[in-house]
Order: C-alpha cells, then sequence, then structure tokens
C-alpha cells in the first residue's frame, strides 16, 4: 500500500466532490420543482375545465327548456322569457324554463357572468316579487386567486336578419315590438380565460 492510498483523500478532493454532489442536487430538485410545477397547472386546466364543462351542460338545458311566456318583476312590469341588459358590469342572462320540479312547473333562471366564472340565480317560481327568495348557485371558477377573466367574456345572440344570421349583443334587441314573441336562434357564450384562452360555446335556444 502507497502512502498516498494510505492517507485518504485530500482536503481539495474533498471539496470538489461535495461542489458535484451540491451540483447535482440543485440539478435533481429543480427537475423535480419544474415536474411539481407542470403537474399543478395540469390539475388546475383539468379542474377548471370540469368546472366549465358541468356548467355549460347546465347553461344548455336551462336553454332547451325556455318557454316562452312573459313574466312579471318585483314592481309588475312585464319582462320577456329571455332577457339581457347590455353594458352592465357583470351581465346576467335571464331565462324562463320549464321542468323546474317540485310544486313550480316554471321557473326564473339566471346566469351571471362574474370576474372569475360562472354563477347561477334561481327563483322559486316566474315571478320576481321578493328579491329575498334569491338563490345562488356557484358554478365555474375558471381563475386561479388574484386574476379575473379577460374584457371579451360575453353573452350575445345569432338572430336570422336579412342578410343571413347577425349577432346582437343584448335582448330584447333595440327596436324589437315588446309583444313580439320572436327568440334568437341561440345564445353565444364567449370566455376570456387567462390560463385557457378564449373559449367560445354557441347553445341553441329553445328544443332542437
Amino acid at each position: 500500500m502507497s502512502k498516498r492510498q494510505s492517507m485518504g483523500f485530500t482536503l481539495l478532493e474533498l471539496l470538489v466532490a461535495m461542489a458535484v454532489f451540491a451540483i447535482m442536487t440543485v440539478m435533481a430538485y429543480s427537475g423535480l420543482r419544474a415536474v411539481l410545477d407542470a403537474d399543478h397547472i395540469t390539475r388546475a386546466s383539468s379542474g377548471q375545465l370540469a368546472d366549465l364543462q358541468v356548467s355549460l351542460s347546465v347553461l344548455e338545458r336551462d336553454l332547451a327548456e325556455m318557454v316562452d311566456i312573459q313574466v312579471r318583476d318585483e314592481f309588475g312590469d312585464r319582462l320577456p322569457p329571455l332577457r339581457l341588459l347590455a353594458g352592465t358590469e357583470q351581465p346576467l342572462l335571464e331565462i324562463v324554463r320549464a321542468g323546474a320540479g317540485g310544486d313550480q312547473r316554471l321557473r326564473r333562471t339566471a346566469w351571471r357572468l362574474t370576474e372569475t366564472g360562472l354563477e347561477r340565480e334561481l327563483w322559486p317560481g316566474v315571478d320576481i316579487t321578493d328579491r329575498d327568495q334569491l338563490r345562488i348557485q356557484p358554478f365555474a371558477e375558471l381563475v386561479e386567486e388574484g386574476e379575473s377573466l379577460g374584457v371579451e367574456t360575453a353573452f350575445a345572440f345569432v338572430v336570422r336578419g336579412p342578410s343571413g344570421l347577425e349577432r346582437v349583443n343584448s335582448w330584447p334587441p333595440e327596436g324589437l315590438d315588446p309583444s313580439s314573441s320572436q327568440l334568437p336562434l341561440a345564445v353565444e357564450l364567449v370566455l376570456d380565460v387567462p390560463s385557457l384562452g378564449l373559449i367560445r360555446r354557441l347553445i341553441p335556444v329553445g328544443p332542437l
């Protein structure tokens, strides 16, 4: 056995070995962190898409079961079965639908676009007589904490005009006779989701 072999590692060799080990540890941690971050993003996106799919299914059912009947608000004024006021901060799509279950065969339902997603408002009947009877169902939360939906998020309506299919941003549209039973062909929902981009869904109004 040589004198060098009996002395073991030198201080320089130990320092080099520790440096190599530290570099490998940082690289391994960085790789693990990247995998965990990617898994978190994937899970968050999957959850958002699942929430969105459930919300769209319920919205499609509400629009498919819409009934063409005028109702009254809390002041006794007539309201159409489908209504959306343009230019509001949180657009509210109001619907009178059948198949509510229980004692009520008809129900007034509304869908609100919030800063973070969708929520559904339910009334026990068709006439809005007491706002304390309103029940709110939060649906899709589509953004991370601190984020909000983009400016292109909106409801719109597809109608058949003189030149073909046209898009209008409020209902009833300006100039429509209040007693008219005209309804749009479809409702278009546009969601501007930061992590997913623009999502567009065209939903027919009434039974197919």
